[in-house]
């Protein structure tokens, strides 16, 4: 499924405050933390094999047996409606609840390392719906950036190239529902799509300006500084940029690797292309 906005659903404000609350008390999965610079990525498991909420790491996971709610899903009424209405429990394999804030996520390609699983039985397609977020909480697929917001459904092409920025402190939580991929099966979805043919409606898309000439040449001049122990702050200014400017296609990537062939500190470019290699071409001897 390409990314594209489905439907908005109405959300019970003081239903989700209720279940948001005592989601407070779970202990959080920081696993793929590592694809983030800043704060973590926290997850809690609501749905999955066995019903095991486990480490939240997708290779983790007996797969064989049936998914159904975690001990963490079954504290959580409201969110136990949500996901029975909007999803085919036997296609779901993976539900999370999953929360960030002041952080970009490093662009890079889900699913890379699941390919040794049956096909019927490892996670293929995405959905998110975001409960919690704000207006500088943005999304990017290849060079589109986009918004999305409280109680949109967007079905989520995980496998294509795509960051997020969150330029706030305060939290922004999604469930994000992983399904099986099996063609012969009905739909994943019990909602009627609302999408008028736009992927990404007008409301949704962030308009940037181009990338100004002045501002490219600043970037370069990050080679200057740029060693092993800073390429990571380095890297998030550049993918902060990618959200406020449009820099064209693979822009983060490109310019960090120009970056790093630049500098001085000859460590930092075997780094960035084996990180570039790990989150966007072949993850598949990893465990994340």
């Amino acid at each position: 499924m390409k990314t594209s906005y489905v439907t908005t659903i109405s959300l019970d404000e003081d239903r989700l405050a209720k279940d948001l609350a005592q989601a407070e008390t779970f202990r959080y999965s920081e696993a793929y933390s590592n694809y983030l610079i800043g704060g973590p990525w926290k997850n809690a498991m609501l749905w999955a094999a066995g019903g095991d909420t486990g480490t939240g790491l997708v290779t983790e996971y007996a797969y064989e047996q049936r998914p159904t709610f975690t001990d963490y899903g079954a504290r959580l009424p409201y969110l136990q409606d949500i996901i029975t209405t909007v999803a085919d429990p036997d296609l779901l394999q993976f539900v999370r609840l999953a929360v960030v804030s002041d952080s970009v996520i490093i662009p890079h390609r889900d699913y890379l390392e699941l390919g040794e699983l049956p096909e019927d039985q490892r996670p293929a397609h995405r959905l998110h719906i975001p409960l919690i977020t704000h207006d500088n909480c943005f999304f990017s697929e290849d060079n589109t950036v986009y918004r999305m917001r409280a109680g949109e459904v967007w079905y989520f092409d995980a496998a294509q190239v795509h960051s997020v920025a969150s330029f706030d402190r305060k939290a922004r939580i999604h469930l994000i529902f992983d399904f099986a991929d099996r063609p012969d099966a009905g739909p994943m979805l019990r909602l009627t799509s609302a999408n008028s043919g736009d992927r990404f409606p007008a409301e949704s898309r962030i308009t940037r300006p181009a990338l100004p000439d002045s501002r490219r040449q600043e970037l370069r001049r990050l080679a200057d500084l740029l060693t092993i122990d800073n390429y990571r702050d380095v890297f998030s200014l550049v993918i902060k940029t990618h959200f406020r400017f449009d820099g064209g296609e693979d822009f983060a990537w490109d310019t960090m690797t120009a970056l790093a062939r630049a500098c001085p500190d000859p460590l930092v470019l075997p780094q960035i292309l084996e990180l570039r290699q790990y989150f966007t071409l072949d993850r598949s001897d990893s465990k994340e």
